[in-house]
C-alpha cells in the first residue's frame, strides 16, 4: 500500500471507545532503523480510514492479505473489519509519527475455539523494519491473555516475505490448504 496519508480520517488516540476496548494495547514502539510507531486497537471510528485503505492501498498488498483479486467492499464489510469484540476478534493498527496507517495485524477466532487465524499487512515503505514482528507479538500476547492457545496463518506460496517473517518468530509448517501455505504457532 503506498503511503496512505490518512491521518485525518480517524484520530491516533481515541477518546470514545467501545466496550471491551483494551486501552493498554495503545503504545509507542521502537522499530528498526531508528523509527517508532504507534499501536492501538482498531475501533468503529476507523471505518473511513479502513475504507480508504481498501480503496487506495497497494493492490498487490491487498490481494495478498485477503487472498483474492479484490478487497472486501461495501459498508457491511468495512463495519465487520472495524467492529471487534477485542477477545476472539482483535485488530491492531500501526501508525507513523503523523498518524498515517502503516500496517494492520488481526486475528479472528470464535468463542470456545482454542485457535484463531492471524494475518498482517504492512506498507511496502515500512517493510523489513520490524513492523510485522511487532504487530504479531502484540497480537500473540493479547490472544494468550484471553485464552487463545494457537495461531494459524495462511498465505500464498510465493509470498516469501511473510514466509520468512513467520518462520523467524516460530511458526511451524502445516499441510497446505486449498493451495495456500498454512503455518501454526502454539502461544503457550
Amino acid at each position: 500500500m503506498p503511503h496512505l496519508r490518512d491521518a485525518d480520517l480517524s484520530p491516533m488516540r481515541l477518546e470514545d471507545v467501545p466496550e471491551g476496548y483494551p486501552r493498554p494495547l495503545e503504545e509507542w514502539v521502537s522499530v528498526g532503523k531508528g523509527g517508532r510507531i504507534f499501536l492501538r486497537p482498531i475501533a468503529p471510528a476507523d471505518s473511513t480510514r479502513m475504507g480508504h485503505a481498501l480503496e487506495f492501498g497497494d493492490p498487490e498488498t491487498i490481494q495478498r492479505r485477503f487472498l483474492t483479486g479484490a478487497p472486501p467492499k461495501g459498508h457491511g464489510a468495512i463495519e465487520y473489519l472495524v467492529t471487534l469484540d477485542y477477545r476472539y476478534r482483535l485488530a491492531i493498527i500501526a501508525m507513523d509519527d503523523d498518524g498515517n496507517s502503516i500496517g494492520v495485524g488481526r486475528y479472528e477466532g470464535s468463542e470456545g475455539s482454542e485457535s484463531a487465524e492471524v494475518a498482517i499487512v504492512v506498507d511496502p515503505l515500512w517493510r523489513h523494519r520490524g513492523v510485522g514482528s511487532v504487530l504479531l507479538r502484540h497480537l500473540e500476547s493479547h490472544a494468550r491473555s484471553v485464552g487463545i492457545e494457537r495461531f494459524i496463518a495462511l498465505y500464498q506460496p510465493d509470498n516469501t516475505g511473510v514466509a520468512a517473517l513467520l518462520k523467524s518468530i516460530g511458526y511451524q509448517p502445516s499441510p497446505m490448504m486449498d493451495g495456500l501455505v498454512a503455518v501454526t504457532k502454539s502461544l503457550d
